[in-house]
């Protein structure tokens, strides 16, 4: 009889915890700190999860979206840990860049990415080193046989730590030509015929930002730091599988991480677990129903969701990388 009393006392309990989450949103504002300007892929995502989550959050809340910009999202994240209230109200929109920078040891990053509540990742990105059509470069061996030009933007990028890591760890001869400001000059270099190579551009921005160039084949693609191949570039190897040695390949996978915290969604530290599942499974029903699906891809806001959990067990498993990894990862990152 006793354990039948307990057993339901616990199933009460359960049952009154669900209903207390579920009414806490009600008549609540929660909001949505995007580490970048308005305008980009960032914001609109921001606002695209402010527009449906009151159809799929019990309570209905009111959501606001509110930028944050600077330092690749890090004031944003910076906010998001010290400042913003840390009950299920305030969720952030940044750069996945905010996990690396804290995991080799920026000084500005006061944060720890393992204490957030991750929710959610918009999609995988496929980042990629490609050439433009008319190089003779065809594939990345060639690369390790002949000098080849690349745009960068400079230490902290990935336009520079993608192609060093590829120099020191493959053996490639890229040239890095750093100091273009943004992904836009740099295609505009390859265009003109400045540089031969882009290497750390995403295979969605491409596609949303210059369709032709995919569809006429006007790059030609090297390399894929991601953790699967694309269907569609099945011939192009992985950097992973480039790496000769398990240190190489521990780098190799760090940077690959880039790829699946690019377009991530968390809320602070702190917030009950019940909450968090709440948030979790509101994010995870927009991401699959079909009217949001049909305005995302009227935007063009591509959609491979990423569950909150593999994005917590993957910032835990960057932390457990070996310091002397770290070490050269740091290096690769801040271009010495």
């Amino acid at each position: 009889m006793k354990k039948i009393l307990w057993a339901a006392s616990l199933s009460l309990a359960s049952v009154t915890g669900a209903a207390a989450q579920s009414d806490f949103y009600q008549g609540k504002t929660i909001n949505i700190v995007v580490g970048f300007t308005p305008g980009g892929t960032y914001d609109q995502m921001a606002r695209f999860y402010a527009r449906h989550l009151p159809r799929f959050l019990p309570g209905k809340p009111n959501v606001i979206v509110q930028n944050m910009p600077g330092a690749g999202s890090l004031i944003a994240a910076t906010h998001m840990y010290n400042a913003a209230p840390r009950d299920g109200t305030a969720l952030g929109v940044l750069g996945g860049g905010t996990v690396w920078e804290a995991a080799l040891g920026n000084p500005r990053a006061k944060y720890d990415p393992r204490q957030f509540n991750w929710l959610v990742g918009k999609s995988r990105d496929n980042i990629t080193c490609l050439v433009w059509h008319t190089s003779p470069i065809k594939t990345i061996q060639d690369v390790i046989a002949r000098e080849t030009s690349v745009g960068a933007t400079g230490p902290g990028s990935r336009t520079l730590s993608f192609p060093r890591a590829l120099n020191e760890l493959v053996g490639t001869k890229f040239k890095i030509v750093s100091g273009y400001p943004g992904g836009n000059e740099i295609t505009l270099a390859l265009e003109k015929g400045e540089v031969d190579g882009y290497c750390g551009w995403a295979l969605g921005s491409l596609k949303q930002r210059a369709m032709n160039w995919y569809t006429e084949k006007k790059v030609r693609f090297l390399v894929q730091f991601a953790p699967q191949s694309d269907p569609e570039l099945k011939d192009v190897p992985l950097a992973v599988d480039l790496a000769k040695t398990d240190e190489a390949r521990q780098i190799m996978e760090f940077l690959t991480s880039d790829a699946t915290l690019a377009w991530t969604t968390l809320t602070t530290p702190g917030v009950p677990a019940e909450r968090v599942a709440l948030l979790r499974t509101a994010f995870a029903q927009i991401l699959k129903d079909k009217d949001a699906l049909a305005e995302a891809d009227r935007e063009k806001l591509e959609i491979d969701p990423v569950s909150g959990e593999e994005l917590q067990s993957l910032v835990n498993k960057l932390y457990a990388t070996p310091a002397a990894t770290l070490d050269a990862i740091r290096r690769l990152n801040e271009g010495k």
